[in-house]
């Protein structure tokens, strides 16, 4: 590598990057084709930086000034951004898993399986789609605002006389109507019924509709407890459960997600008010014997209830199906109650589930700061307090809290066969859109980042690091360890949106330690290694470095858009500057 390097610098005569690098397009034709491979693989951080003092390369790559350039580097990605990298590419349900929810839907028809998989998509999107108060954006909520004041203009409207007049058919037998917030968008209408908007319902699972559950929302479930998980198991080394407690486990697939993540697992404890998904967790079981662990399935979940107790507790897409807030919020206490380490609560990535997991969040905060010392769960002593581990880096209240936006994140999942025949999909992959909080007892690690460390960190030669790699960044830097890493992560901002590359710069929102949302900006110009990686990260990445100029905003703040006549008098320009974030 280093002799094409050298044969392009001697024949270009010129020692700076950007005549490098044309030259090298100049004299890639002379290179045989695995030279030019060697060519192409050599980093930025490789070239030699300009120093016209020496004649030839030999006698600069023989002094000092070489083994000094440590301010030159760019990495191709830091150790931190790594370690905060969300971002996890398809996921692909486990073969074993596959063919054992291929066995338990075998008997079932799939034209009905078709028909009550449209249920459970109406009672998800009557839910889904509500839009709390404040939430909500685009083109309809405008329409619907300005509906609103010419309502009010008029003299007012009865919102609960509207809701009530719904129409809606009568409740199929396991239907029940579920107390939700009326939102600001209207109710979506009916995939089984036509002409028909639905009012807000979920559905009592019996052995037709858990059938329907397993084979469309399961690798999906799986996917993204795979990534809340793993982000777990990486931001927290020393946490390896051997028991766990899963709250609404429909087929298990929070279980087997953990079992890929940690092999520690060796009790669990599953909660489902359905006789169906009890009955078809067994199935899995009986179908996948190396993956069966000890412990019980269970109809309810108690106060005091023995055997209940576990180092890691989850609820994955089952606090948004509870029938009011006040029946969630003494779930979410016992769940609390019954968790020695860490809590974790997943939920669609709509506006009404992401408020039910928010304030979830704000609720177990409150109950921690009501008690000191420590507590008893089972017959453990444990911490009273409790840090947010993700995805919040603070116990402050949520920053979208009265502003349209909602903190959600994305996953994309492979789609078996049967999951395609079931939602008559041609695309074998989708994007399953979700929130989450991740609690654990004990109060937050100090902090510890580096550019707030008084202590420097060594540096060595570039000829150095280049014999210890385990231990010195390419630059000379001295490398992390992945406990530093773990407690530094504690503090850096996350990302709430997909990054926003441009010629130059990179534009990205993010959640501060100081609990605000921040639009950051990266030039290459301030800082070329933070550019580079802002160009690298992903939606949900921990993101370390500071930006160039950083701009607080109130996220997606709610306005009465302009009137039809309004807009006719706009310009394109100015109709678009609406519609800056209409996904």
């Amino acid at each position: 590598m280093w002799a094409v390097r050298r044969a392009v610098l001697r024949s270009s005569g010129i020692w700076t990057r950007s005549t490098v690098r044309a030259a090298t397009r100049v004299h890639m034709m002379r290179f045989s084709t695995s030279q030019m491979y060697a060519l192409k693989q050599v980093p930025d951080s490789a070239w030699t930086p300009y120093n016209p003092d020496y004649e030839d390369i030999d006698d600069y790559e023989a002094s000092e000034d070489f083994d000094d350039y440590n301010s030159d580097v760019i990495l191709r990605g830091t150790d931190e951004v790594r370690f905060g990298r969300k971002h996890m590419g398809l996921v692909v349900l486990p073969n074993p898993i596959a063919n054992a929810i291929q066995a338990c839907i075998a008997e079932t028809n799939g034209r009905s399986m078709r028909h009550d998989y449209l249920r459970l998509v109406d009672a998800h999107r009557s839910t889904s789609e509500i839009t709390p108060k404040g939430k909500g954006r685009g083109q309809k909520t405008r329409q619907y605002l300005r509906d609103e004041r010419e309502k009010r203009e008029q003299g007012g409207r009865d919102t609960q006389k509207e809701v009530k007049d719904m129409k809606m058919p009568r409740l199929l037998p396991g239907e029940r109507v579920q107390i939700a917030i009326p939102g600001e968008r209207p109710a979506p209408a009916s995939l089984v019924y036509q002409k028909t908007r639905l009012k807000p319902h979920v559905i009592e699972y019996g052995p037709a509709e858990a059938m329907a559950y397993v084979a469309a929302f399961a690798p999906g479930t799986y996917g993204v407890a795979l990534n809340v998980l793993s982000e777990l198991a990486m931001r927290v080394p020393e946490f390896e459960p051997s028991t766990i407690l899963d709250f609404g486990c429909g087929p298990g697939s929070a279980l087997w997600a953990a079992q890929d993540v940690w092999s520690s697992v060796q009790k669990y404890v599953g909660i489902d008010s359905s006789e169906a998904m009890i009955d078809c967790v067994k199935r899995m079981f009986e179908e996948m014997p190396e993956r069966k662990v000890d412990g019980e399935l269970l109809r309810y979940l108690a106060p005091d209830q023995p055997n209940t107790h576990a180092d890691l507790v989850i609820s994955a897409f089952a606090l948004s199906e509870l029938p009011s807030d006040a029946v969630r919020q003494t779930t979410v206490e016992m769940l609390w109650n019954n968790t020695r380490d860490t809590l974790v609560l997943i939920d669609r990535g709509a506006p009404n589930p992401a408020r039910v997991v928010s304030e979830a969040r704000d609720y177990l905060i409150k109950l921690a700061s009501e008690s000191n010392g420590t507590v008893e769960v089972g017959s453990m002593k444990v911490p009273s307090g409790i840090h947010t581990v993700a995805p919040f880096p603070n116990e402050l209240d949520d920053p979208t809290n009265n502003t349209p936006a909602w903190f959600q994140f994305v996953q994309r999942v492979q789609r078996p066969t049967f999951t395609m025949r079931t939602k008559h999909s041609k695309s074998n992959a989708e994007v399953v859109h979700y929130s989450y909080i991740i609690m654990r007892r004990g109060p937050r690690p100090p902090d510890s980042r580096g550019y707030l460390d008084s202590t420097p960190y060594s540096y060595v030669s570039v000829k150095e690091a280049q014999n210890e790699p385990e231990k010195y960044l390419p630059d000379g830097t001295q490398r992390k360890t992945f406990a530093q890493l773990a407690r530094e992560a504690y503090y850096w901002p996350r990302i709430i949106m997909q990054p926003i590359k441009r010629k130059g710069h990179v534009v990205t929102d993010v959640c501060t330690v100081d609990g605000k949302i921040e639009r950051w900006t990266f030039t290459k110009t301030h800082d070329k290694q933070a550019y580079r990686d802002a160009r690298k990260a992903s939606w949900g990445d921990l993101f370390p470095h500071l930006p160039k100029t950083s701009i607080e905003r109130s996220h997606f703040t709610p306005v009465e858009g302009p009137t039809p006549e309004e807009l006719k008098k706009m310009n394109r320009k100015q109709r678009r500057s609406l519609m800056d974030f209409d996904d």
